[in-house]
């Protein structure tokens, strides 16, 4: 049967349809091609991003602890002195020790005090050996001990972490205010001046302590403020009295400098060994007054 005949229709007429599909089966098979292979790659990478991710490796790790070693890992160093230590070493080390302190009452002797708290107060000492003594104050150190407070008639202090007392030779006590106050001896007065012999002064200045003893010298405050020192107890005969001194008078200054502290009161003692015209400043039952003294 002849379909070519039975459908009209001629080789001729079928080329360019055949051409034209050929064409375009072509192009459908490569967009196809391409079109899965663009699926499988998203597939690929959808599976992917669903797979759990590998563990993280910890960062800290756990610290490895040495093992301890036997004491008798380290015996070779010390058979060998690798350090050059050696035991006349060690004991040579321990023999420049600090010593410890002595007491200082057993090379001094307390002489006199005037209490007070801090630098207030001042006490004089007197070595046993050479006889020389000194006026000390709070915070001064004598012979490696720390002088702690000054008391009547005696000192503490700080000796090998410990406190000692050293306390000065009993005497009579007194009141510290006599019911009346005591007149001062006549004093030879020369124009207005009082008159005192140098020669006194200097053996009461030589032993201090006795001149401590000879009358009770304080600080004195008033409304909390220092404003000089007391004397009181004072004893006839002593260098107190011949100066023109009575009970409870309170010497506030010398020569127009004020006479507060410790320190002050050395420097009142120093004038009186070299001037030869002191002014002293002092108030007396309340009333302020100035002696004027010549040494001669």
């Amino acid at each position: 049967m002849d379909l070519a005949r039975y459908f009209h229709i001629s080789f001729s007429d079928l080329k360019p349809l055949l051409s034209r599909r050929a064409v375009i089966l072509l192009l459908m098979a490569v967009f196809l091609y391409q079109a899965s292979g663009i699926f499988y790659k998203g597939l690929t990478l959808k599976m992917l991003a669903m797979s759990p991710p590998p563990a993280a490796e910890t960062k800290d790790k756990a610290p490895v602890v040495a093992a301890r070693k036997s004491i008798e890992t380290y015996t070779a160093i010390a058979e060998r002195n690798i350090f050059g230590t050696s035991m006349e070493t060690v004991a040579a080390k321990q023999a420049q020790k600090k010593p410890d302190q002595q007491d200082p009452s057993l090379l001094f002797d307390l002489r006199g005090t005037a209490a007070g708290e801090g630098k207030f107060g001042f006490a004089v000492i007197e070595d046993k050996k050479t006889k020389k003594q000194r006026l000390i104050k709070v915070g001064d150190v004598v012979s490696g001990a720390r002088i702690l407070r000054i008391r009547r008639n005696s000192i503490d202090m700080l000796v090998d972490d410990q406190t000692r007392t050293m306390k000065m030779a009993e005497r009579t006590e007194q009141p510290i205010i006599p019911p009346a106050a005591a007149k001062p001896a006549a004093a030879v007065v020369s124009g207005g001046k009082i008159l005192v012999n140098r020669s006194e002064i200097s053996s009461a200045l030589a032993d201090m302590g006795q001149l401590l003893r000879q009358a009770r010298v304080r600080p004195y405050f008033y409304k909390g403020a220092p404003e000089g020192f007391m004397i009181t107890d004072i004893q006839p005969g002593s260098l107190y009295q011949k100066m023109g001194i009575a009970n409870g008078d309170i010497i506030q200054g010398v020569d127009g400098r004020p006479i507060k502290t410790a320190d002050d009161m050395t420097s009142f003692i120093n004038t009186l060994k070299e001037a030869s015209n002191v002014v002293v400043s002092l108030k007396r039952q309340g009333r302020e007054q100035t002696l004027n003294y010549q040494l001669r």
